[in-house]
């Protein structure tokens, strides 16, 4: 799996990172994106918005271990939601303007 940030460029975008845990934040934010994201071409050069999209989605990751709103069940069968932000989702998949008719 090739990493599309590195712990440097996510301490540049998102000043309040982590000290430690940082790659491992961005490794399993990393598995996530790469099941969602178009596939680049072999060689290609990773686009800014893939890079952001990592960070981002380690930074939700991240707040999601520090609140307790997004437990889904009781006890020990209790599960944390944490799906792909929009945000992350519009930068990995974005919109594109569709042609109307008539």
């Amino acid at each position: 799996m090739t990493s599309w940030a590195t712990p440097e460029y996510a301490r540049e975008v998102w000043s309040d990172a982590p000290a430690e845990g940082l790659e491992d934040l961005l490794e399993e934010a990393q598995e996530q994106l790469d099941e969602y994201a178009p596939a680049l071409e072999p060689g290609a050069t990773v686009p800014l918005r893939y890079r952001r999209a990592v960070v981002l989605q380690a930074r939700e990751l991240y707040l999601a271990r520090e609140r307790d709103g997004d437990v889904v069940g009781v006890g020990d069968y209790a599960l944390r939601a944490r799906p792909l932000s929009a945000t992350v989702q519009a930068l990995l998949r974005p919109e594109r303007a569709v042609p109307s008719v008539g």
